[in-house]
């Protein structure tokens, strides 16, 4: 294979000899052309060799170089004359025409070596660096993106014509500094440009990457990805950063999945809404929020991909039931949102949720899987005092919550009782965090009886919050909101230990050995394997065996997820405690839970004592209760008893343990002491 080929235009026998001399190792294919002609005409075609080597004897020979450019261009075909010693006139002519190098005769082949190798290097060099620009250059005009290159010595700032394009400019009106930039970059948008540039010019970020907001020139703002990477000096510091603008406002207001509208669309159409009827007396818009109940049970059943297809054909259902002046969006996972821009009067909202509501809840078959929806809806309509888009889509997340708290499948529109209730709530979330810390929690404690002697058999343990301002708060004004937000296992956790310790004090003053007391376990508090160990930390602590702590949990608890709680169950079972499965018959019961769960207790709900006294059925079903228990050995505790014809019918009925507020209503810890101080004096009197 070849160096290169070379072209010699020579006419002289002797000088052609002398060259092929030179150049006779093989390194290069050579050439000998005497015609001139033969060299002219092809303009703008491909070179005829990679070099040529060319005798030149006058100023003629100048004008042929400058016609072989005019041909090949400047770099593309190197050139290289031989004159005579002492042409230094004819060297600088053929230079200036064109010519690349000269060698003055006679012929040295080293020297001639060098120079053939020189040029071609330096042609072969300019040929790979104009196919990098012009690869650069075709990708550029192939792609959407434009190009963008700031100089940080004079601040002077390049954008390609496509940057140009895609902010709406031309020539005249484009982009000179970093200032005229920085002026159309959102306000909202334009301090974080600065700190992401300045981070990346310091050196505390590897590149420059952030999407921000541009003003069109048409007044409009479209969402742009910025991205781009500094070039550095020996030291390390920035002289120059250059990067692309990508136009992504459709990525970026679109949802993916559905092609819809997304939250940012939302807010912005909504605030303009507002703002247009700023000075109108009365609003007439509002908004609609939607959620598909039990979302998480079909995902946990039939997977996000499934679930991703349903709400797809749930928009399309909604977007066909809309008028042509709403407004469908999709603000999150499982929430839509409805704007309708125009109302006609205030019954508008309801009228369209009715309308999506029946769209929505048509069966969806997907593949060998069919489901039947139902949604919660929440409404508000604008007032004055919605100032923004968040005023407004507060309150409807507000009327939303109400309607999936009350079971699914409802529609609540917004009333301002609910924004104190949220707000109330928050609160008490808020200072929940620190009633641990600040020991406003207590226990009270029920007295549990048993009903064959009359005689005190424990307590069930209830937690209680004494705020330092608010006094006793209700157990339902928290509980629930310990639940949600996941306080309830520190606080539950305070309970075990906190009963441990009181059981342990009492059986010290009044050393009854069969004194029991009951705790309630969270749900949440199943989630993790965690229980079993914080009560045995408590009983060791405090040096209770554990036969004087019960633990009970709901059956509803227990099927959040049965296997996991199985294994809970039992390790807490080898442990030693009690096990009481509490408001039995009012959740999931069957003879497969009893025989597979390991408790020892049965709690009958207070809705099956009352439900006694008012008919046949009532005693039906705590008598079939009571053979479940006889069945399975378990023993039973009948809650909320209140009056004498309830005790009698339950104890009739085999019931071992009762509670309710005839016997106590829940106790201080003095006041248990003083109960369990009086039946240990009326036990000696009979005694005695």
């Amino acid at each position: 294979m070849h160096d290169g080929h070379i072209l010699c235009l020579l006419t002289d026998d002797a000088e052609c000899a002398a060259i092929r001399a030179a150049l006779g190792d093989g390194s290069y294919l050579v050439d000998l052309v005497t015609s001139r002609e033969s060299l002219l005409g092809d303009k703008g075609g491909e070179p005829p060799a990679d070099l040529l080597l060319m005798r030149a004897r006058s100023g003629a020979d100048g004008e042929f170089i400058k016609a072989i450019r005019a041909d090949h261009g400047s770099d593309r075909f190197p050139i290289v004359f031989l004159v005579d010693p002492g042409e230094e006139t004819l060297v600088e002519h053929c230079l200036s025409c064109g010519g690349d190098d000269f060698l003055t005769l006679p012929i040295h082949g080293a020297e001639l070596q060098a120079r053939i190798r020189s040029q071609l290097s330096r042609a072969r060099a300019i040929a790979a660096s104009r196919l990098d620009r012009d690869r650069f250059a075709l990708a550029v005009a192939g792609s959407s993106d434009g190009i963008w290159d700031l100089t940080l010595s004079d601040d002077a700032l390049f954008m390609s014509p496509r940057c140009a394009e895609l902010l709406g400019r031309n020539g005249d009106d484009g982009f000179k500094r970093l200032e005229d930039w920085l002026a159309i970059i959102h306000p909202d948008d334009v301090d974080q440009f600065q700190v992401e540039l300045r981070n990346h010019l310091e050196g505390i970020t590897l590149s420059l990457q952030m999407e921000c907001r541009m003003q069109h020139r048409n007044q409009t703002y479209r969402w742009f990805l910025v991205r781009g990477t500094g070039q550095r000096n020996a030291t390390g510091k920035a002289f120059r950063i250059a990067g692309s603008l990508t136009d992504i406002s459709e990525r970026k207001l679109t949802d993916a999945m559905t092609g819809l509208p997304n939250r940012i669309v939302l807010y912005d159409r909504l605030n303009q809404t507002i703002v247009k009827n700023r000075r109108k007396t009365s609003a007439n818009f509002g908004i609609i929020l939607l959620q598909i109940d039990r979302y998480e049970t079909m995902r946990e059943a039939y997977g996000q991909v499934f679930c991703d297809a349903v709400q797809k054909v749930v928009s399309q259902r909604l977007v066909g039931t809309l008028r042509t002046t709403d407004t469908l969006t999709i603000m999150g996972e499982n929430t839509m949102c409805i704007l309708l821009d125009v109302m006609r009067d205030d019954t508008d909202l309801v009228r369209v949720s009715h309308r999506v509501r029946a769209a929505a809840e048509e069966p969806i078959t997907l593949g060998d899987e069919s489901v039947l929806l139902s949604l919660s809806i929440g409404m508000a309509q604008a007032q004055a005092h919605h100032q923004s888009a968040e005023d407004l889509i507060r309150d409807a997340t507000a009327a939303l919550n109400k309607a999936r708290a009350e079971g699914g499948g409802q529609e609540v529109v917004f009333d301002p009782d609910m924004q104190r209730r949220a707000r109330d709530r928050l609160r008490i979330e808020a200072e929940l965090h620190l009633a641990l810390k600040r020991n406003e929690l207590l226990l009270l404690y029920q007295p549990i009886v048993d009903l064959n002697t009359g005689r005190l058999a424990g307590f069930e343990a209830l937690v209680r919050w004494q705020h330092a301002q608010r006094g006793l708060i209700p157990p339902m004004e928290f509980i629930p909101i310990a639940e949600e937000t996941g306080l309830i296992v520190p606080i539950g956790t305070w309970v075990v230990q906190e009963a441990c310790r009181q059981g342990r004090e009492w059986l010290d003053q009044e050393g009854n050995a069969d004194l029991f007391i009951s705790v309630n376990v969270s749900s949440r508090q199943l989630d993790g394997p965690a229980l079993p160990e914080i009560v045995r930390q408590a009983l060791r602590e405090h040096r209770l065996a554990p036969e004087h702590l019960k633990l009970e949990i709901t059956e509803s608890a227990v099927m959040r997820d049965f296997e996991l709680t199985m294994k809970l169950l039992k390790r807490l079972k080898e442990i030693g405690v009690g096990l009481s499965l509490d408001d039995f018959g009012t959740g999931y019961s069957s003879l497969s839970l009893l025989r597979r769960l390991p408790v020892d207790t049965l709690k009958v709900d207070r809705s099956f004592v009352t439900a006694m006294t008012a008919d046949t059925s009532g005693v039906k079903m705590v008598e079939a209760i009571m053979q479940l228990a006889r069945l399975f050995d378990l023993k039973v505790v009948a809650e909320g008893i209140e009056h004498e014809e309830e005790e009698k019918l339950l104890k009739d009925r085999g019931c071992e343990f009762g509670q309710g507020w005839r016997y106590g209503k829940p106790l201080t810890v003095a006041a248990c002491l003083d109960m369990m101080r009086e039946q240990r004096k009326s036990t000696k009197r009979i005694a005695g």
